[in-house]
């Protein structure tokens, strides 16, 4: 309770014979009244206020409080706006314009490259956009739970803690609980307050609508080019007066390695590429290659044991096995002695050959006991396996990618079938195998695309394959190995077999003929590489001279991702106070409630002067900017009193 004084506040000899508003243990001045719950209490609080008469103890001349009034009268612009609710509802527009323009940014964004701007980044916007429509709702909500606590107690008579609980509610997420645990849904004001406690997730559940994840786009800056060609037709320089030819020394290399160089990452089968990008495709590429074809011959090895070890060697009067192909590949061993000559291979003409007998280059056949073991005995009869292989020249289309800088192909289709050009008697073309796939664009192919493998490429890799592809491991006794070849002077067929008995070829993890089918399809994919990679070889490894095919170099970017259901959380809160400010703004109006909402200055008003009338003045409560409070001490009792 205040009282209105027109001095300053007493001295302290002064202050227990002042009239005043005391707050303390001591008892009530004498101008404390109980108040009844009687029959007024249904009168609305408007018609109470204007009761009160202007109290005259106020010292004041009769000017000056005319004066006075009739400033009290003029409300300004703002408490206008107060009182129709306007600056509530022009917040509540405001928080759903900021929901919905952050929803317009997000649908803008979603799908798409992460936004570069200069000075600010997309949460950034998301949250600002997100903190401006929860403040905005808030405030709303805040200011109708504050109005709705005197709709409540113009209802009827309620606890004055009830007066606490809402006043807490307006302010914080605890003393909505306190509210919505209070009313337990007897009141409207309960929407209010669970739109506050839900405002707690508003700010996490906009930030979560965002998320980014890594997509590869098209780089027009950066290179992307892979070595292919359609015609392959190099050899070395010429030999026994021009009826033979060296093989192409790039050929050879790649032979070697894939035969020799025991690299997993297999270096010799992947043709030159540039992709600065380390992320790279290319539309299907039809391509001149070699494949590797194999083929099992072990029903058609002939054993035979009728002969024996002469007189005058070691272990005479042993048998003498022999294992023998159609086309005389032969292996020898004396059954279960340290002596023989297991592992065989040979080319063979494909006349020779078991299976492939259309063969261009000549077919590879070799004999090997099943899990051959240099270091113990000669295995008996039955463990013995032969096996043939050819290898082709082909044309291949196939699609290729690079990704974190690892290249990769995966194989559309194969075409096998050629035909020589004096076949049709061609005359104007070099020579060679010629391939004309019936392909599309689909495959990489063009209508004028023709495939061709020259002659004289075909007589360098026969020669060569005759010589590299041709011995045998014999071991004459337990400390002494040799590898016999035809021509130990030309290639490295000793190398060869040697690689084939002992070494370990790169994938080729096998001890038995079927290592035979590994080794070869190593080969193949290395004169794969040297066909493709001709050309560039030719320009002195110049990209720009190398007549490469273009692909698309990609760039990882960050894309947004929008996870639309936690948009769900900010706008439950907006719906929630909406709701709870329209709810108010009806209430207001049909209870006559005046739109004191959060304002504490009523409450100090309800008794003044020492009148006896109840209730608050509209025009005291309004009015009260002209009035100067000092709180102090007025024995042992706290004092809020006017100056």
């Amino acid at each position: 309770m205040i009282q209105h004084q027109s001095t300053e506040p007493p001295d302290e000899g002064q202050r227990s014979h002042s009239s005043s508003l005391s707050v303390g243990s001591g008892e009530p001045t004498d101008r404390r009244r109980l108040v009844a719950d009687d029959d007024s209490t249904h009168e609305t609080l408007s018609q109470r206020s204007q009761l009160e008469a202007p109290n005259s103890s106020q010292g004041q001349s009769l000017a000056a409080h005319e004066k006075r009034r009739e400033g009290d009268k003029q409300k300004s612009t703002w408490t206008g706006f107060s009182d129709r609710f306007v600056w509530e509802i022009l917040a509540a527009i405001l928080s759903a314009a900021m929901l919905i323009a952050l929803i317009v940014v997000l649908a803008k964004f979603d799908g798409k490259p992460q936004p570069t701007w200069k000075h600010v980044s997309l949460n950034t916007v998301i949250s600002w956009l997100s903190t401006i429509s929860k403040a905005c709702i808030i405030f709303s909500v805040s200011e109708a739970i504050g109005q709705l606590k005197w709709v409540w107690f113009a209802q009827k008579t309620q606890p004055l803690s009830n007066l606490r609980t809402f006043d807490s509610a307006s302010r914080g997420f605890y003393g909505s609980a306190e509210l919505i645990w209070t009313l337990r849904c007897r009141h409207f004001a309960i929407w209010g307050g669970l739109a506050v406690i839900l405002a707690l997730g508003f700010d996490p559940f906009t930030q979560n609508l965002i998320h980014y994840y890594p997509n590869t786009v098209e780089d027009a800056s950066q290179q992307a080019l892979l070595a292919n060609v359609s015609s392959y037709d190099t050899a070395g320089p010429p030999t026994a007066h021009a009826a033979e030819v060296w093989i192409d020394p790039v050929l050879k290399a790649n032979v070697y390695n894939s035969l020799f160089n025991n690299d997993h990452s297999r270096p010799w089968s992947i043709p030159q590429y540039a992709c600065s990008s380390s992320n790279c495709t290319w539309d299907p590429i039809a391509a001149l290659e070699a494949r590797a074809i194999c083929s099992s011959v072990t029903g058609d090895l002939n054993m035979s044991c009728d002969s024996k070890v002469p007189d005058n060697l070691t272990y005479a009067g042993q048998p003498n096995c022999t294992i023998m192909l159609p086309s005389n590949t032969t292996a020898w061993f004396i059954p279960y002695q340290y002596e023989y000559a297991s592992i065989s291979i040979a080319a063979v003409l494909p006349d020779q050959a078991v299976v492939f007998k259309n063969a261009t280059l000549p077919p590879i056949q070799m004999i090997a006991p099943y899990d051959f073991n240099p270091s113990v005995k000669s295995p008996g009869e039955g463990k013995w396996q032969a096996m043939e292989c050819s290898i082709e020249p082909i044309v291949r289309s196939f699609s290729a990618t690079v990704q974190d800088n690892m290249y990769g192909e995966e194989t559309l289709g194969v075409w096998t079938q050629g035909f020589y050009s004096c076949e049709k008697n061609w005359t104007n073309v070099p020579t060679g195998l010629y391939f004309e796939p019936p392909w599309g664009s689909d495959l990489g192919i063009s209508p004028s695309s023709g495939f061709m493998l020259g002659s004289s490429a075909i007589m360098g890799i026969t020669d060569f394959f005759n010589s590299l592809f041709f011995g045998q491991f014999y071991l004459q006794t337990l400390n002494s190995v040799v590898f016999k070849t035809r021509e130990p002077s030309i290639y490295a067929p000793s190398d060869f077999i040697q690689a084939m008995s002992l070494g370990n070829i790169t994938g080729c993890d096998v001890r038995s003929a079927e290592k035979l089918e590994c080794a070869m399809k190593n080969v193949a994919q290395a004169m794969s590489k040297t066909f493709r990679d001709s050309a560039y070889v030719g320009a002195n490894s110049d990209f720009s001279r190398a007549n490469m095919t273009i692909g698309r170099a990609l760039t990882s970017v960050s894309y947004v991702q929008v996870r639309w259901p936690w948009i769900v959380l900010p706008a439950l809160v907006w719906v929630l106070g909406a709701g709870t400010l329209a709810g108010t703004i009806w209430k207001s109006r049909r209870a006559q409630v005046p739109k004191w909402k959060n304002d504490p200055i009523p409450l100090l008003f309800l008794y003044q002067d020492g009148s006896d009338k109840r209730g608050v003045s509209l025009t005291k409560a309004d009015g009260a900017n002209h009035l100067g409070m000092r709180l102090y001490e007025d024995d042992k009792n706290m004092v809020l009193a006017s100056t």
